[in-house]
């Protein structure tokens, strides 16, 4: 799988340094799968809580048998009654269930497909020297390009490098103070969740922190893997916005089965090529859907 960045390189920066250096050779970025990080378990959230209504207990039930109405008829025990487990209502509640949904599906999925992957930089979001936001605008149009293309994966290692969070063994680290909006609608048999989440308050995130503990994003670590001869980043500022995730959760198993991520990453750089220095800035939009089987 292409990630992210690999995208942004090939379309902005490789051929921004052919541009600067004034050479005509094609040049090919790769990033790897392989990614070392602590082992990161399973997150602790707490169960939505279920609105019980307890049986009379034995002595109430044999008072209530030998009890008579008033023409002399016994009275019986009412039956215990159990009410339907309580929608979740409050962005904690929300951000609980998720997070107990989405972490299953790496260690207990069957198959994952990726359905679509879109993402685009916006023409108006672009910013590079003068002398090169033609060919920069023109080499974008011409890479920066998802695809509607499904892709079915069917082992761990997949499951683990595609689905967000990419490269780890979990899916999910948001807390209630990451979302600005957060809606639980009950399907009968299965929840839809929509969660808006509020601009990333980190700059440069870590693996694992803020949106790149959410979604897959550009994290700061993702520069220091990167190895393109002739190329530094002298300069590196991330900042994710507009995050969103609508997904449907299986009542009984709570487990995810559908679900939509979209962001985007705000990127401004300061690259040295060779012996000349580059300062780009842009937005990357992307949205990819999943759909997870059991």
């Amino acid at each position: 799988m292409k990630k992210i960045l690999t995208i942004i390189l090939i379309a902005a920066l490789v051929l921004l340094t052919l541009t600067a250096c004034g050479s005509k050779t094609k040049t090919e970025a790769e990033t790897t799968s392989a990614q070392t990080e602590e082992p990161v378990t399973e997150l602790a959230v707490a169960d939505v809580t279920e609105a019980v209504t307890t049986a009379p207990d034995s002595t109430d039930a044999a008072k209530a048998e030998t009890e008579t109405n008033a023409t002399g008829a016994p009275v019986t025990a009412p039956a215990a009654t159990t009410a339907p487990a309580a929608t979740p209502a409050s962005v904690e509640e929300i951000v609980a269930l998720y997070n107990t949904a989405v972490n299953k599906v790496k260690p207990q999925a069957k198959s994952i497909t990726r359905n679509y992957h879109h993402v685009s930089i916006p023409t108006e979001s672009l910013e590079l020297p003068s002398a090169i936001q033609g060919i920069g605008e023109s080499a974008i149009k011409q890479f920066v390009k998802g695809s509607d293309e499904p892709e079915h994966w069917t082992t761990k290692e997949d499951f683990n490098l595609g689905f967000p969070v990419g490269g780890t063994d979990y899916s999910s680290k948001m807390t209630p103070d990451m979302v600005k909006s957060a809606t639980c609608t009950d399907n009968a048999s299965t929840y839809t969740v929509r969660i808006v989440l509020k601009d990333d308050s980190i700059t440069n995130p870590q693996k694992g922190q803020g949106y790149a503990g959410v979604l897959n994003t550009v994290s700061a670590s993702t520069f220091d893997e990167i190895n393109i001869p002739t190329v530094t980043f002298e300069k590196v500022s991330i900042k994710g916005i507009n995050g969103s995730i609508v997904c449907t959760i299986d009542k009984q198993t709570q487990r995810v089965t559908d679900i939509t991520f979209a962001n985007t990453d705000i990127l401004d750089l300061n690259v040295k090529v060779a012996f000349s220095s580059l300062h780009a800035k842009m937005n990357l939009v992307a949205e990819d859907n999943y759909k997870i089987t059991y």
